[in-house]
């Protein structure tokens, strides 16, 4: 039995979603078994599902209404937006 390769399955799916077939007629005409096929369609799926890795953007769904500065002695500031101001409180 073949070994096939991760890049090679991927291909193999891609031709699947352009074929317009179903999956059990492509595998008919590919020689693939279909719970070879199936497994490898869920898993490269998957994979173009899954976020790369990093940072992403987040957006807040209502105003913010700002940070807030909290001094050892209770002192809070609230509705700070400036971060260079929040910087000048810590270093007073």
């Amino acid at each position: 039995m073949k070994r096939t390769s991760q890049q090679e399955m991927e291909a193999v799916v891609a031709s699947f979603k352009s074929s317009g077939l179903s999956q059990r007629e492509f595998c008919k005409q590919q020689q693939i078994k279909l719970a070879t096929f199936s497994y490898w369609y869920r898993k490269v799926k998957r994979a173009s599902e899954t976020p790369a890795a990093g940072f992403t953007e987040v957006t807040a769904s209502v105003e913010s209404v700002g940070l807030e500065v909290v001094f050892p002695n209770g002192v809070i500031i609230r509705g700070i937006h400036d971060l260079s101001l929040i910087r000048q409180l810590i270093n007073w």
